[in-house]
């Protein structure tokens, strides 16, 4: 009799598991006849294939007011301290607070690892100069950021080190959303470009497919980074990247059936019309410009960037002849050699939120004859993007 019991029970408990894991729903699987999907991401440490900047940070001294008091440890010479705010859309200020001063001679950086706003239990690190190839080891950290709806624990990585005299941070992680539609395997990754210290998602966020069909990607051009807004290509079904949450768990994308005939600067869709005065005052209309491929060429002139610059003048007279060449950036002087767009003249309004879209660009848009985007790059890399080009017109 008791036997009966026992076997009663297991196949109780069997069938309430088996009913449990038919109900359960299973995150990122979705189908192709969904208009959105929402898909769960996951943050991983370091750069992946993403090449994440550094920003600079604003050391004060400790006699400052801050926005609230921290444990400061001892033995550590000339203290400063700096406030990375994690949340920008939260009043209250939530931070990870990170301190810089001398020790034996040496620059010393303190990361509060564990956000308990005492740095006397935080490991006291050399500040080593940034190599490029190889950078300083990522420093573990935890912070508090909203979810949308409460305030939430979330850790990070950032990296620490100095450049020419000066202290750099940026924040060493990015996001991985695996899923499938219609059972067709992909994975996305998505990066924080505009700020890169920042702990929040949204402007300035780039997406780009890392894996289609199970098909790995090995390395991300200019190209392949697409903003909020723009389409990304999943087996030839295309969406748009819709939005991101604050802290970027979740990314919704949007099924746009009409590629085709989509206009806008991204790669492969039909290239914005235009009309803009040069400095010249001649009048450049997009639509007397077919016969040739035509190249917008922002450079970025302020800060002391002549490099930019220069490149726009070595590749007018390396290609001038071949191609059509617009040369794009703000408080230019008048020239006898090519084309000079102002972009802060009122006129040329619409073509700036075309092409340039921000004051400082180095952004070189490729139309093509049949006025597509044929490709986008740095104008420092014109000199291998452009070859590639000319090659596959001839």
């Amino acid at each position: 009799m008791k036997f009966i019991f026992t076997l009663s029970v297991f196949f109780i408990l069997l069938f309430a598991i088996i009913g449990c894991q038919k109900n359960k729903i299973i995150e990122n699987q979705f189908s192709s006849l969904s208009d959105t999907i929402f898909i769960k991401t996951k943050i991983i440490k370091g750069n992946g294939l993403f090449d994440l900047g550094f920003g600079h940070p604003k050391f004060k001294d400790t006699l400052n007011t801050f926005s609230n008091s921290i444990v400061y440890p001892k033995g550590i010479k000339n203290l400063k301290r700096f406030q990375l705010k994690t949340d920008f859309k939260e009043k209250k200020d939530y931070n990870v607070e990170i301190l810089l001063g001398n020790k034996n001679n040496k620059q010393v950086f303190i990361v509060d690892e564990n956000n308990n706003k005492d740095l006397t239990d935080d490991l006291v690190r050399e500040c080593e100069k940034i190599s490029w190839n190889s950078p300083p080891k990522a420093v573990k950290c935890e912070y508090l950021i909203s979810n949308g709806k409460q305030i939430v624990k979330e850790s990070s990585w950032l990296c620490i080190g100095s450049a020419k005299g000066k202290i750099l941070i940026g924040k060493r992680e990015h996001l991985i959303g695996q899923f499938t539609i219609d059972n067709e395997n992909f994975e996305i990754g998505v990066a924080g470009y505009r700020n890169p210290m920042s702990f929040t998602y949204g402007f300035g966020s780039k997406i780009s497919v890392l894996s289609n069909l199970g098909v790995k990607t090995e390395t991300l051009v200019k190209s392949d980074l697409m903003n909020i807004g723009e389409l990304i290509n999943l087996n030839n079904k295309f969406y748009r990247f819709e939005s991101i949450s604050r802290k970027g768990d979740l990314i919704t994308l949007i099924k746009e059936e009409n590629f085709e005939t989509k206009i806008g600067t991204q790669k492969g869709i039909i290239a914005p019309t235009f009309e803009v005065i040069s400095i010249a005052r001649d009048t450049i209309r997009s639509s007397n410009l077919n016969s040739k491929i035509t190249i917008i060429a922002n450079s970025c002139g302020c800060g002391g960037d002549k490099k930019s610059t220069e490149a726009f003048y070595e590749m007018e007279k390396s290609l001038g002849k071949l191609i059509n060449i617009l040369h794009v950036d703000s408080n230019l002087k008048k020239s006898d050699i090519g084309i000079h767009i102002d972009s802060e003249e009122e006129f040329n309004k619409n073509f700036y939120n075309n092409y340039r879209k921000q004051y400082c660009s180095r952004i070189c848009y490729v139309i093509g004859m049949d006025n597509r985007i044929m490709d986008k790059f740095n104008i420092n890399e014109w000199k291998t993007k452009t070859a590639k080009i000319i090659n596959e017109k001839n």
